[in-house]
């Protein structure tokens, strides 16, 4: 599968919130908060991360926003759209291994990748972890929206802070120049041409790899 992304960082007037409160008079989606801890293992070809998860939609904060947003009709296309994914995050808790391969350069980038839902993560942590060595963990609360055939994701990512990241989803219903098309206007709606581009993931800041 194939991913056009953007990742940028929270800096300034412009917060979280905001973002949040222009995806919303968008028409974007809400679809949950969640918990994720992202183990990331010493693999050489791809990035390999386990990600174990947990919801956190009952105990979050719930202001206005996210009270319109919920309200909303999500539409045939995003029920489509979690369908066609799998509902791998669907349910309170779980955990998906996840092999990357990203292109290494600011801005919008591709990702292709490779999903493996696991029944016992707690076991195959372990296991990796003894075969291959822990590169770091990742930890961060993750509040989704979709728009379109975009995933929305304002992430706080512990120790290292307040991010928006956008993932256009490249399939057999939107062409490339179709997915950049909604990509770059998403960007524009959500004002993210203000805030600094981050092209590393959070495994990359958290370790150090930032060369």
């Amino acid at each position: 599968m194939q991913n056009l992304e953007l990742k940028v960082r929270c800096l300034g007037a412009m917060t979280l919130p905001q973002v949040e409160a222009l995806a919303c008079s968008a028409g974007a989606t809400y679809v949950r908060t969640m918990k994720q801890r992202d183990t990331y293992f010493l693999a050489t070809h791809a990035r390999l991360k386990l990600r174990e998860w947990w919801r956190e939609d009952e105990i979050a904060a719930t202001d206005s926003i996210v009270e319109e947003a919920m309200n909303k009709t999500a539409g045939e296309r995003a029920r489509g759209q979690e369908a066609a994914e799998g509902g791998r995050e669907d349910g309170r808790e779980g955990a998906l291994l996840i092999s990357s391969l990203r292109q290494e350069r600011a801005g919008a980038r591709t990702c292709e990748y490779l999903v493996y839902p696991v029944s016992e993560p707690i076991v195959l942590r372990a296991l990796l972890s003894s075969a291959l060595g822990v590169l770091v963990v990742v930890e961060k609360t993750r509040r989704f929206y979709r728009y379109g055939h975009t995933r929305i994701y304002l992430d706080e990512v512990k120790d290292l802070g307040s991010f928006v990241k956008l993932e256009t989803v490249i399939d057999e219903e939107i062409t490339p120049s179709e997915a950049s098309a909604e990509h770059s206007a998403l960007i524009s709606l959500l004002e993210l041409d203000r805030l600094p581009v981050v092209p590393y993931s959070y495994s990359d800041l958290l370790s150090g790899h930032c060369d």
